[in-house]
């Protein structure tokens, strides 16, 4: 390992799946926004888990056993430089490669080995292995965001024409999920690299996710702007009739969910547990009660003031 190789400003093949909307733990606008900063010689600061380092750790176990088990030769994993995509903003780092002797192989299933983009795959020359260390149980098909996007984008980067994703599940089963090239995928990842780029360059943020998501990137509002009129926008008074409405159900609901509540409380009263049918189900309620264990008083620590856009609208009639 000789650190981290490719740089922040554009897109890499590891954020591929963040910028298409497949990443579990950053949205589109979290990855555009480190790479702005980043545009703007902002110097973001790495960060390690315990999950990451061990991945680090077993990175060169799991690419040499990858390697013995498709018969694979010419093993290297240290690499000094990047490499780039020629034509579009596009780079990545590689794990391994390893050279193949022309072998066609197909799924194996008690060698661990599966062909994923064709039934039979031909291991000619050099290919790509990209290592993974993954707490989840073992699977056939991988999810998008744990390998195969970032393979087909090294292999655009390298001009190889294989890979493997090689994962080790919860540190005891180690599958090979063997692929050529895709081409349908390779053109949607060089469509979303583009179009990264170009909402890079003009800050031109994605349709938010979430409300989180958009808090997070319309941070600082300006008090000069006048109110903006719904009308004009598309969607914006149906979202907000959808907004109103689902507001009104929610209040509702848990209007009557309390009243529920209270009714089967007062039934129960000093009794723990009671049991009912609803249609042909029987249902048991438990009212339970919980020990707190006595603290110490606690001195909460100072926090510095600063401000923040809230994850949740107020709308009031006017």
């Amino acid at each position: 390992m000789v650190g981290k190789l490719t740089p922040d400003d554009i897109a890499t093949a590891s954020i591929v799946p963040a910028i298409m909307g497949y990443s579990r733990y950053k949205t589109r606008n979290d990855t555009l926004a480190d790479a702005i900063a980043a545009m703007n010689g902002k110097v973001r600061e790495w960060t390690s888990s315990e999950p990451a380092e061990w991945g680090n750790r077993l990175e060169g176990i799991i690419i040499a056993e990858a390697a013995r088990r498709l018969n694979l030769s010419h093993l290297v994993t240290e690499f000094d430089t990047a490499y780039f995509h020629p034509s579009i903003k596009l780079a990545c780092s590689l794990d391994g490669t390893a050279v193949g002797d022309g072998a066609k192989i197909r799924t194996n299933v008690a060698a661990g080995v599966y062909c994923m983009t064709s039934p039979w795959i031909t291991l000619d020359g050099k290919g790509i292995i990209e290592s993974k260390l993954t707490s989840a149980q073992a699977e056939e098909n991988p999810p998008l965001s744990r390998g195969p996007l970032q393979l087909q984008a090294q292999m655009l980067c390298t001009g190889l024409k294989w890979g493997v994703v090689a994962t080790l599940y919860r540190g005891t089963e180690l599958r090979l999920f063997v692929y050529d090239q895709d081409w349908e995928m390779q053109d949607r990842i060089i469509d979303a690299v583009n179009e990264f780029e170009q909402r890079k360059i003009n800050c031109d943020w994605y349709p938010s996710e979430s409300p989180s998501d958009a808090a997070s990137v319309y941070v600082n509002p300006e008090d000069d702007l006048p109110p903006i009129d719904l009308a004009n926008s598309v969607d914006g008074e149906q979202a907000l009739a959808e907004y109103l409405d689902s507001k009104a159900m929610v209040e509702s609901a848990e209007q009557r969910l309390q009243h529920s509540q209270t009714i089967l409380m007062d039934i129960m009263a000093l009794h723990k547990k009671a049991r009912g049918f609803v249609g042909n189900k029987m249902y048991e309620v438990t009212w339970p009660t919980r020990s707190y264990k006595a603290q110490p008083e606690k001195i909460v620590p100072a926090k510095p003031a600063h401000t923040a856009r809230t994850k949740t609208l107020s709308v009031k009639e006017v």
